[in-house]
């Protein structure tokens, strides 16, 4: 039996009322499966709903698995929002256990990148498009209309307070990208080598190119000809720095980069290690990259 099975398992012996946690003072509870995505529907939902961030801080979609508690403090949610395409495919079991709760993904409309076959992680063979969307300030702006119309149809008698707060909440979008993309202007290197193949809507957006990646597969190391064309990405475009990132162990990481005289920076694609907001997650992102390819 797996974790999660288990996890199940120990939900409906936990003792427990028939409808779950009640939320306080009536808010409707949303349920979000990552920080970042959590945020927007605080920042267009406002101080009228609940909400929850399913995902730990420093825990990685890829090997979650809820606990009993978890899935406990879940009842009584009416939305669980999720990122999808296999990112977080964890949340379909958590909805079927939660009753009434309905399970969307943030995506319609969103240009999805499709992942190049050296790209596609071994254990989702049929997975080809990038499920990193979030990490793009327009992909953001698309999701926080799609955000704010989910919870007009969840709580019709606050769509203005719901257009109003996405008005707002996009203004700080519009900035925040012309910040990112002026941040990122007259770089001499634009070449990333990252951990994980996480990056690749950021730099799209932003005129980066991502050459290389060292786990296709978050935890399985990569294999000898994989090191070897790693290393002749590094001596091609003169790279100083690979991009780790805290959810990941950077063990099998760090030999690669002593032996070739690199530097490790930390990029964060959710956030909740430091309990950053969506915009200064991107800021601190933009300004990490930026200050590693001066």
């Amino acid at each position: 039996m797996t974790g999660l099975a288990l996890a199940i398992l120990g939900f409906w012996l936990w003792p427990r009322s028939a409808d779950g946690p009640r939320p306080q003072d009536g808010k409707l509870r949303i349920a979000a499966t990552i920080n970042p995505l959590a945020d927007m529907v605080r920042q267009i939902g406002g101080q009228d709903i609940e909400v929850i961030t399913i995902l730990p801080p420093g825990a990685s979609p890829h090997t979650f698995e809820p606990t009993p508690e978890q899935i406990r403090q879940l009842q009584g949610v009416k939305l669980i929002l999720v990122i999808g395409h296999g990112f977080d495919d964890w949340s379909r079991v958590l909805a079927q256990n939660i009753p009434g709760a309905q399970l969307t993904a943030v995506d319609p409309g969103v240009p999805l990148r499709q992942l190049p076959a050296d790209q596609i992680e071994s254990d989702m063979p049929d997975q080809y498009q990038d499920p990193h969307y979030w990490l793009s300030v327009p992909n953001a702006k698309i999701m926080s209309k799609n955000i704010a119309d989910l919870l007009d149809r969840a709580d019709p008698a606050r769509k203005q307070t719901h257009a109003a707060n996405l008005a707002a909440f996009t203004a700080r979008l519009d900035g925040l990208d012309r910040d990112i993309r002026n941040g990122l202007t007259g770089l001499t290197r634009k070449e990333l080598i990252t951990h994980h193949n996480a990056w690749g809507y950021f730099a799209d957006a932003y005129g980066l190119k991502v050459v290389g990646t060292f786990e296709v597969s978050p935890g399985k190391e990569p294999t000898p000809q994989q090191i070897a064309d790693l290393q002749a990405k590094v001596k091609e475009y003169g790279i100083r720095t690979v991009f780790s990132e805290p959810q990941l162990s950077d063990q099998s990481l760090r030999p690669f980069v002593q032996d070739l005289n690199l530097q490790i920076a930390i990029l964060d694609p959710e956030g909740g290690l430091r309990n950053m907001g969506y915009i200064d997650l991107m800021r601190y992102n933009a300004d990490t990259i930026a200050n590693a390819l001066k």
